[in-house]
Formats: structure tokens, sequence, C-alpha cells
């Protein structure tokens, strides 16, 4: 938490807490990485109806949605407020990491945890680079929990070994 605190990448939810076991959302996760990015100004038509122009997060999702980083939960929501889950994340950080020209050849095996099966096809290589890469560890032994929640204070550990391994 400290990390991405002093490096700017994450704000508290007020002046004197940080909320680490809350729920980051999906707008959330995208106006992080827009903010590593310097905030970019993009003229993109967002196609998604659920995204106000004068949301918090709008630009973030505009930037984030034109370069193929985010998707919609459909082709024409993209589900702002609802919390992101593990393998959500994964997917957003890998597709980052590809925009950003970084090495996503990384693949760690999924199998050692009994709910790899559960892992959606489309976020498949996304699981096995960040398992790959150490971003993401079991939430137990043998557990992963792709489809779970991820929480403020995970998504800080994501980013700093992102930022101090994949991004360095």
């Amino acid at each position: 938490v400290s990390y991405v605190y002093e490096h700017g990448l994450m704000t508290g939810t007020s002046g004197t807490a940080f909320a680490p076991d809350a729920n980051l959302t999906r707008a959330m996760m995208a106006t992080v990485l827009w903010a590593m990015e310097g905030s970019p100004v993009v003229n993109y038509a967002m196609t998604y109806t659920d995204v106000s122009g004068g949301a918090w997060y709008a630009e973030a999702v505009r930037w984030a949605a034109s370069e193929g980083i985010v998707t919609g939960v459909s082709e024409s929501e993209f589900a702002p407020n609802a919390n992101i889950t593990r393998e959500q994340m994964a997917a957003i950080l890998y597709r980052y990491a590809g925009y950003k020209d970084y090495d996503t050849g990384a693949s760690g095996s999924l199998s050692a945890f009994a709910d790899a099966s559960s892992v959606s096809a489309y976020a498949q290589e996304a699981m096995a680079w960040a398992v790959g890469e150490s971003l993401i560890n079991g939430v137990s032994a043998d557990t992963i929990q792709p489809q779970g929640n991820a929480t403020r204070a995970q998504v800080a550990k994501v980013l700093m070994l992102f930022c101090e391994g994949v991004a360095a």
C-alpha cells in the first residue's frame, strides 16, 4: 500500500484511509493505469452507455478502451462500478503490458490450483502470465480464485510487483 501511495498509483478512499480490504472497481483499475500513463486525453468515441462523459473515470475508460487495454462486459456496457475480479485484473494488466511492449512471454502453470478450471477462456493466457511473473499467487495453497473480487490491497501488491518486475 505504501508503494502505490508513494508512487502516486493509488490514493486513499479519504484523507486518512486507504480501505485495503475494500474491493477495487473496474473504473478504479482503468484510472490507475491511465494515471500511470500521464492521464492522456484521447479522441475516441466510446460506446459504453454506462460511462457518462462527466464521470470522474470517463477519460480513463475512454483511453484504456481506445488502446484495447479494457473491454466492456458487453458491447454497450463497461460496468464501471462493478468490482474487478482477479482474472479481469490479470487480463487488463496483461493487455497493458502488451501496450507498453513489455515481455509477456512468461507463462506459469495454473494446474497447481484446484480451481484452475474456473478461469474464463478469455483470461487463461493472462492468468498464466500473471502467475508466471509472480504477480498473482494463490489465495490459499491450492486456489487462485479467478472469479473472486480483487481487494485494493491485492491490487496494490500486484501493481508494485508489476512496476518492480515487468516494467523494470
